[in-house]
């Protein structure tokens, strides 16, 4: 979403970047009507963001950046690679993570704005990432969902533990955020009694439940970045959501 305008969101689909206007008109950003499988916002500069997928033409996207809010697109590095999860860290912006789903395996990790990257030695990850987080404040500490439950890393994806409530419960979306020294999660949680979104304050040992009438599996959780109350949902049907009080109820965007 707009760094700067929490009413206005962006949403990378399979044929290309929509954007929504603060009047709730949809638009098309730029010519390139790419498949965006991975995408992400720079935190500080609202004009600039990052890329990954297959353009319409066949073959992958590798790393690109838009410097205009996704008019026009430059790879940058990994040419022939597919990120599928990506994620920066909003306390630094110059640390990236990627998992590709082609052109390379594992997870990878830039400290240069993905000029450059390396791969994580991954200990204790296996499945494929749903989604990668990154804490607000720490870009060494971040987690990844996947199908086995959530997975937290302390040292920049190097070494990864389960968090075990959610082995049975796992984790698809997630987004993190900041209140005084606590971390705070919220998740899509496929709950087999009562899926949704919940939220936890205790990194991930218990959750509430905060809403379940989602209309089919969150695929994407996002909080704007300059009103912590404003929430942003996507789900498997296409369908946007918006909270404007953090979580407790929501309402479609049309």
């Amino acid at each position: 979403m707009n760094r700067d305008n929490p009413n206005i969101i962006y949403v990378a689909s399979h044929n290309g970047l929509l954007q929504r206007s603060e009047t709730g008109e949809w638009f098309w950003m730029g010519k390139e009507r790419a498949d965006y499988m991975g995408f992400t916002a720079d935190p500080i500069n609202s004009k600039r963001f990052y890329s990954s997928g297959h353009p319409h033409t066949g073959g992958n996207l590798g790393f690109q950046i838009s410097e205009n809010q996704g008019q026009d697109w430059k790879q940058i590095s990994m040419p022939g690679v597919d990120f599928h999860a990506m994620a920066i860290a909003p306390s630094n912006p110059n640390v990236f993570y990627g998992w590709p789903a082609s052109g390379a395996q594992g997870l990878h990790t830039s400290n240069n704005r993905g000029k450059t990257w390396v791969k994580t030695r991954m200990t204790g990850l296996g499945d494929a990432p749903f989604d990668l987080a990154v804490d607000p404040q720490n870009p060494k500490h971040l987690f990844a969902t996947t199908r086995s439950g959530m997975y937290e890393s302390t040292n920049s994806g190097n070494y990864w533990t389960l968090v075990p409530s959610t082995r049975e419960a796992p984790v698809i979306s997630l987004a993190l955020q900041k209140e005084g020294n606590n971390l705070i999660m919220y998740g899509y949680r496929f709950l087999k009694s009562a899926p949704g979104i919940y939220r936890s304050s205790d990194g991930g040992k218990t959750w509430a439940k905060l809403w379940i009438e989602t209309n089919g599996v969150v695929v994407k959780l996002a909080i704007a970045p300059s009103n912590p109350q404003i929430f942003y949902t996507v789900n498997d049907n296409n369908a946007v959501f918006q909270s404007q009080d953090s979580g407790k109820t929501w309402k479609e965007l049309k």
